[in-house]
């Protein structure tokens, strides 16, 4: 316990808590509390002074390896067919037979 809190300090401190929470002295609640303030006191009090243990380090934890996503095609090599055979590269054109940027305002397949 700490020495500067002396047992009649605690106790006389328990005692004004619970005449302060509307506990009559004298009555079978206003005893029941006291005895858990004064509990609660020693025990604050006692861990108030507990010297900590040593610090442990712990490493973090080590990401789960995702290999990088391959670049995508450059423009103008075919990357994949639609459903209905149109040919695109890897920026999304619309690609011709000969693999050249269909222009998207064109309407003409």
């Amino acid at each position: 316990m700490a020495r500067d809190y002396s047992e009649a300090q605690l106790i006389a401190d328990a005692r004004g808590a619970c005449y302060s929470y509307g506990l009559q002295p004298g009555t079978a609640p206003y005893d029941r509390c006291v005895g858990r303030e004064v509990d609660s006191r020693r025990w604050r009090a006692d861990q108030a002074y507990v010297t900590p243990g040593p610090v442990v380090y712990t490493p973090a934890p080590v990401p789960e390896y995702v290999p990088a996503a391959p670049p995508p095609p450059p423009a103008g090599v075919q990357a994949f067919k639609d459903e209905y055979g149109f040919r695109y590269d890897g920026q999304g054109n619309r690609l011709d037979a000969r693999g050249n940027i269909i222009s998207p305002q064109s309407t003409r397949p």
